[in-house]
């Protein structure tokens, strides 16, 4: 009995003194968190609460429409027509991405597509632009999304990897001396009309780099010095040639990268990043625009007004776009100032995108003529809060900006309801044919239906021939309804390549249009075909009796 009281007082001194150990560890890990959560709250109302000294308003200098090109033959004519409402509208400035639409000559004159545009024709409408106000800004691709000119015979030994069209292998020597010839065609071009002020060079969406044969060479350099070592190589060259050309490149590459790695650059450079982001609410690093703005003499940003939905959207999603490029403002409005940096940022312009295609290899996606109430959102957004008018902060800027928290009022003349669109509350080039399409997106809900239908009915039909017991007129029905959306497809057709021809040459309208009717066409043809071989129908022929079709 003693023995066994001896042993359980050890055991409760050794249980006393664990827990008095774990309380201890406890309590300074309690008090160290509290001082690292306390600094950490302590940076943050640092970040949140001082603001950068700027006014209330915006200051952009170039507001940029960009005009997408690839494989898509817009006719110089139309696009004259636009520069008056584009002026009315804020924008100074027009972003020309060419790719196989510029008129090459000698060693390049493959990469030009039949139908680009003649230098005489070309030349007038930059002429006729700068007259009226607008920077050209060239876009010529020199790493990325080259597939223009990497899909042909004569250039696809310069691929970063043999089945990958998108990317220039930079390791080796002839890949530098093409992309400097590529330059040097468009920027003498532009500046034997006017010397050019900026130019964008891409960069961007590198899935592909450091992968080409060379690069297993000792001593390959890293993804990011690639990247860097080939922006920097590009930006002395221009310099050399034309001092007074800014650089621009897309920053997705830039993202996260070592401070040191940035050295390559200085507040000396010719080269400035354009910040894009097209989400509905775009995610924006502080720490990214804090480095960029330690490097570079200013920063520029990009929204999207189309192009930043599906591959192959038929339309761009107005509420979305109005968040795209309000949520982008908003922050350029009240981005905070990090702490112990003094010198403000200083945004530069702002980049409304509007691709034709998400790559060269890509179907077309939104029209620009029918995506005219988005661009017109996007620069009543900016025209509002580059004016000043700002009401209790971003809730408040929203309501005056909305009307019934959904229309935006463009003018006497548009009125746009982000959520549901009516094309006769805003007119404006490109009306008819956003009607026309609109109609034939209906029509292809419709067969989704009809689709599944006929579906339905075949089971049928291979359950109930056997016993020859199919309702004829049924049948007859599916295949009058099959045939009236033949009908209907064709007068969309017709209608759409007429009204098309006034902003697109005809290659690409036949190729638009057969990317929206052909496989609709082909399967309604197989439904038929099928309805024929099951029930031997070789003639459909229309009966006195009820003015109906029967299987003859």
């Amino acid at each position: 009995m003693r023995i066994t009281w001896k042993m359980s007082t050890s055991k409760i001194k050794l249980f006393t003194t664990a827990i008095m150990i774990i309380s201890f560890y406890w309590f300074l890990s309690y008090i160290l968190l509290e001082v690292w959560f306390g600094k950490v709250e302590e940076e943050e109302e640092d970040i949140i609460k001082v603001k950068v000294p700027i006014k209330m308003n915006v200051s952009l200098n170039y507001v940029v429409m960009h005009i997408d090109l690839k494989r898509t033959p817009l006719k110089l004519s139309y696009l004259e027509t636009l520069l008056p409402m584009l002026k009315d509208n804020g924008v100074n400035s027009l972003l020309m991405e060419y790719e196989d639409m510029f008129p090459y000559e000698g060693k390049l004159v493959n990469l030009s597509a039949e139908n680009c545009y003649k230098k005489l024709e070309l030349k007038r409408f930059i002429s006729t632009a700068i007259g009226s106000g607008f920077e050209i800004i060239p876009m010529v691709q020199t790493f990325g999304h080259m597939e223009y000119a990497l899909k042909l015979s004569e250039f696809q030994h310069l691929r970063e990897r043999p089945l990958n069209p998108d990317s220039i292998c930079l390791r080796k020597p002839e890949s530098m001396a093409f992309i400097r010839h590529l330059l040097e065609q468009v920027m003498d071009f532009h500046n034997a009309i006017r010397p050019l002020k900026h130019i964008h060079i891409g960069c961007d969406d590198l899935n592909h780099v450091n992968k080409c044969h060379n690069s297993s060479e000792k001593g390959c350099l890293e993804k990011t010095d690639i990247f860097l070592h080939h922006v920097k190589s590009l930006s002395d060259v221009i310099k050399s040639q034309y001092p007074d050309t800014i650089v621009l490149i897309w920053d997705d590459m830039l993202r996260g990268i070592k401070p040191d790695k940035l050295n390559y650059f200085d507040q000396s450079t010719n080269v400035q990043p354009v910040c894009w982001e097209y989400g509905v609410l775009p995610q924006i690093s502080l720490a990214n625009f804090f480095e960029y703005h330690e490097k570079f003499p200013h920063i520029w940003i990009a929204s999207a007004f189309r192009g930043a939905e599906a591959r192959t959207a038929t339309f761009p999603e107005l509420s979305s776009r109005y968040q795209n490029v309000f949520s982008w403002m908003n922050f350029i409005l009240n981005h905070p100032k990090l702490k112990g940096v003094q010198k403000v940022y200083n945004f530069r312009g702002i980049i409304l995108t509007g691709l034709s295609r998400h790559s060269h290899m890509d179907p077309p996606c939104e029209l620009l003529p029918i995506s005219i109430p988005s661009l017109l959102i996007h620069l009543i957004v900016i025209e509002r809060f580059k004016s000043g008018v700002v009401i209790d902060g971003y809730n408040g800027f929203e309501e005056e900006l909305l009307r019934n928290g959904r229309y935006v009022f463009i003018n006497s003349k548009c009125v746009i309801d982000l959520e549901r669109f009516d094309s006769s509350e805003c007119k404006f080039d490109g009306q008819e044919l956003y009607d026309l399409i609109k109609y034939f997106s209906r029509i292809t809900l419709d067969l989704k239906e009809a689709f599944y239908d006929n579906e339905r009915s075949l089971e049928y039909v291979e359950f109930y021939s056997q016993f020859d017991l199919i309702n004829k007129n049924t049948l007859a029905d599916n295949v009058n309804m099959l045939h009236k959306y033949l009908e209907e497809i064709g007068f969309f057709e017709n209608k759409c390549a007429s009204i098309m021809s006034k902003y697109y040459e005809r290659d690409f309208v036949n190729e638009y249009i057969n990317h929206k009717t052909l496989h609709l066409k082909k399967k309604i043809q197989r439904l038929l075909n099928i309805y024929k071989i099951y029930y031997n129908v070789s003639v459909w022929r229309r009966t006195p009796i009820n003015n109906t079709y029967f299987v003859a």
